[in-house]
This record gives structure tokens, sequence and C-alpha cells, in this order.
């Protein structure tokens, strides 16, 4: 009777095995299917743009409607994709418009500095909530950093932008807490009961962070996009002392733009938002700036890293096995869903649909070493071809896609 019981138990468990692999490998039959579909309509929709916005023949001007097409798509784009996490494609038809002509390059960016609001805001008075400010942040930095057709005064303009808002609001924090004499005792109490090794000294880093980063989680986004636009722009960013061009096997004395300052004030921070960056946007600031000898903080991110084991070993949760990612994540939803934005986010990640793309590597920056030149004829004919690595990503993406809810029609201008 016994191994009658057994021999059920593992028929129902070879059956539940082989239905689970069924349904995974019809899901991602569809998601082939879906990307097909996907890449033809996102390439129809390209060629059609193309059409509408051929410049006259007399002026080399772009027609009034492809002006006021551009507007609708921009409304749309902020509608409906922008609120959207992990839109992977969609929003290339706005990469695309914005390179027809400055100005739409201009608004697209205006438009996503708006959206992320003033560095100090009450509660009242701001009605963007914080997902919605760091996802702008995310399509200002992944924009910057790989349009080609954005000139290097308008890089600087950004990047200057964000490093001040990021000083003002180190300026108000630093403020907040000069005027909070009981925060501050309580600062004093819990470093003095992790001297002693309290019992929660052990907890407060990892509850501590976790109450940061929803607290200052634009902050940290719009740390983490200058950090990001810097990896990919800092030539633009820098020029040689006699005023010149940068030479790529000379980075020893480099002179950097007035925009920057101020950046170091924010990396070195109390608030340490390399903590809270993706951990590959942080690492390849720290090489990135240590090559061409602009900052150096590998220190910081050591620090961070021993810090977060420490925590990890500490935490609720940790006897129990669970990993220190899972451990790090613990807090509450928005806090979740933050930190999952700011480690996975960055929307204008290489095109990997074969024929829609074709419309964009004219026009796009692919990622460039340092000290690797590389020439506009070659980065324009780099990766023309698709690799069976990228569908394969593409599948799996579409496959774990997490979608928002889709903006109802009623809340578009001229619906009811």
């Amino acid at each position: 009777a016994v191994d009658d019981s057994g021999s059920d138990d593992s028929d129902s468990d070879d059956s539940d095995s082989d239905s689970i692999a069924s349904g995974m490998g019809r899901a991602r039959f569809n998601a082939k299917k879906t990307v097909g579909r996907l890449d033809a309509l996102l390439s129809t929709l390209l060629a059609w743009l193309e059409q509408q916005c051929q410049p006259d023949p007399h002026t080399g001007e772009l027609p009034e409607a492809a002006s006021r097409l551009f507007l609708l798509f921009l409304d749309l784009f902020g509608a409906i994709v922008l609120p959207t996490f992990k839109s992977r494609y969609t929003q290339f038809v706005v990469f695309y418009f914005c390179a027809k002509h400055p100005e739409y390059s201009d608004v697209f960016l205006g438009t996503m500095v708006g959206n992320i609001g003033e560095p100090v805001r009450s509660a009242a008075q701001d009605r963007a909530s914080s997902m919605a400010k760091v996802a702008a942040a995310a399509y200002l930095s992944s924009f910057v950093a790989r349009a080609k057709f954005v000139a290097g005064s308008i890089v600087r303009n950004v990047v200057g932008v964000l490093v001040q808002w990021a000083n003002a609001y180190l300026d108000w924090v630093e403020e907040q807490a000069s005027h909070s004499d009981s925060a501050q005792k309580k600062m004093r109490a819990r470093t003095y009961s992790q001297a002693l090794g309290g019992a929660g000294a052990q907890t407060a880093p990892v509850a501590q962070l976790q109450v940061e980063m929803e607290r200052h989680a634009v902050f940290f986004a719009v740390t983490q996009a200058v950090l990001y636009m810097f990896c990919f722009r800092w030539r633009d960013l820098a020029q040689t002392q006699d005023g010149g061009a940068v030479v790529e096997s000379e980075l020893d004395d480099l002179r950097w733009c007035a925009e920057l300052d101020g950046l170091q004030r924010v990396v070195f921070s109390r608030l340490n938002p390399l903590r809270a960056c993706a951990p590959a946007v942080a690492q390849q600031f720290a090489s990135v700036a240590s090559q061409t000898n602009f900052m150096f903080c590998y220190a910081v991110l050591q620090q961070n890293r021993r810090s977060n084991i420490g925590d990890a070993a500490g935490a609720p949760g940790a006897k129990a096995g669970l990993p220190i990612q899972s451990i790090a994540a613990a807090g509450s939803a928005e806090q979740q869903m933050l930190q999952a934005r700011l480690d996975s986010f960055f929307p204008f990640d290489p095109m990997a649909l074969p024929v829609s793309r074709q419309f964009i590597d004219s026009i796009y920056l692919e990622w460039q070493e340092v000290g690797d030149a590389v020439s506009d004829e070659e980065s324009d004919g780099a990766g023309d071809e698709g690799t069976p690595e990228d569908e394969a990503g593409m599948v799996d993406q579409i496959v774990g896609m997490s979608i928002s809810p889709i903006t109802p029609l009623s809340a578009f201008p001229g619906h009811s």
C-alpha cells in the first residue's frame, strides 16, 4: 500500500513538472509571436513617421503637422508609456521623433525635468508620486546617454540642472537636520548603542536604509541619472587644459565643465547615494571616474559592500537563510517598487527588434570603453544584425514583463 501511494505521488509530481514545462513552452512560443508582431507594428509606425517628417525642399523646415503630431505623441507618452513599469520598446517612437528636430529633443528633455519637479515641495503642493519622478529621471538620463543627436552643450545643460537639483536637496536635508534637535539626540543614542553592540545596533542600518530609500527616492534617482549620463557622455563634459577636444590616450590632465561642480559633494554626502543606486551604475561610474581622474570613490563602494554584508547578517530573516537581496529589499511595496526602478529601468537600452532597429541604429549611441575612440562610421555600422542572444533576451522580457494598468481613454484631452 505504501509503494502504491509513493508511486501515485511520484506520478503526480512528474505530471506537475510536465505541466509547468509545457506552460512555459507555450508562453515562450506565444512571446516569440508577440515579438514578431511588435516589431512589425513598430517598424510600420516608424516608417509612417518618416514620411510625415519630410522637410520642405525649399526651406528645409518640417511641416507644421509634424510638430502637432510630435506633441500628440508626447502627450500619449506621458499618459501611457511613462507610468508603465519596464516598457521596453514603445518609447523608441518618441526617441526617433526627437531626432527629427532639435526643438523636439528640447521639449522632451524639458518635460522630463518638469516631471521630476522641484527639489523641495510640500506634500500638498506635490501631486506627482515618487515613482513617477523616478521614472522621469530614468527616461531623462537614458535619453541623453543614448541619443547621438543630442549636442554636447545640451548634455552639459541637463547635467548642470540635475547637479544643482541634488545640491539644493542636500541643502534642504541639512537644514532640516539642523532644526531637529530630537532627531540628532536619537542619532547620537543609536550611535552609542551601536558602539556598545546593543540589540538595536544590528537591525538599525537596514531599517534606516529602507526608510531613506523611500523618503529620498527622487534624490537617489536624480543622482543615478547624473552618474549614468557621465558614464556615457563624459567626453562632452571634459576638455583638455588648452580647451581642445578630449584625446582618449591623454586623460591625465582633463578640465571638467562647470556644470559638474557640486557632484563630488553629492556622491560623498551622508545620504550615500552610491549605496542606493543600481550596483552596475555605481560600479561603472567609479570605474569611468577613476580612469578619467575625475573622482575616486572605490573606497565608498567597498565600505558600502562591507556595510551591506554586516547589515544583512544581523537583519531579521538572516537566520532563516534569506538572501541578502531579499533582506535589503524588505519594506513597503512603494519602497520595493522604487528600488526595482532604480535597479533595472534603463528605458533606452539597445533596441533588439531586428526590423525596427534599422530606424534607430544611425541615431543611437553605443557604449564606448574609456580610451576606445570609435568613429561615427564604425558606430553606425555596429550591431546591424540581431543575435540569437538578443532574441532569447527579448522573449524572456516579454514572458516576464510587468504591465501597469492602461490609462482609460477618458483621461485624454477631448474625451469624457
